[in-house]
């Protein structure tokens, strides 16, 4: 049974990063150049609080703006967000959690954190490989805003991945490529590391 997009939720924790890039483009007219309305500025610029749940429909409005705006549309810059500033807030925010000795240690917290503390949509399943692991997410309504998703996730993993002491990581989604031509509603992220 597919959700209903009105209840379809994110924890503020993965917002937190895209409100400061958002607040801090001052020069930018986001109304003209994105998708968001001056609800939701005056929404972002009040703060986003790291433990309140907000509409799915806003995330998806704020990742695809920063995405176009900021990002130019270049999923380099995605994934350069997901290591850089999402890594370092979501660090901040859970320090205890998102750090392990070694990355076999990290990696499967992230299932159950996926469908219930940082979404109330979708899944995560982790496997556990020789060289390494698979991350595949699920959502039946599509990945959020999903051209730069992806790559934001790459690069998030990437980080996660190093700061759990994993050496040369690698993180491959075939998926990422198909995002411009048609709904990813399963994702197989390959985290490879020495």
């Amino acid at each position: 049974m597919t959700e209903s997009k009105k209840d379809l939720k994110v924890k503020g924790a993965l917002m937190v990063a895209l409100a400061m890039l958002i607040n801090g483009a001052r020069d930018i007219n986001w109304t003209a150049e994105s998708e968001l309305t001056e609800a939701d500025l005056n929404l972002i610029k009040k703060g986003i609080m790291s433990a309140s749940w907000y509409e799915r429909s806003l995330y998806e409005r704020m990742g695809n703006a920063v995405y176009k705006v900021i990002g130019k549309g270049q999923s380099a810059g995605a994934f350069e967000f997901g290591k850089g500033i999402l890594a370092e807030t979501m660090l901040k925010i859970y320090r205890g959690p998102l750090i392990a000795n070694e990355p076999f240690e990290l990696l499967p917290k992230f299932a159950e954190f996926w469908g219930n503390t940082w979404f109330n949509f979708g899944k995560a399943e982790f496997e556990r490989l020789d060289k390494g692991g698979i991350i595949r997410i699920f959502d039946p309504n599509g990945m959020p805003f999903q051209k730069g998703f992806l790559a934001m996730v790459r690069g998030f993993f990437a980080r996660m991945v190093t700061e759990s002491h994993g050496k040369n990581v690698i993180v491959e989604c075939d998926e990422e490529k198909l995002s411009d031509s048609q709904l990813i509603t399963t994702a197989t992220l390959h985290i490879h590391w020495d």
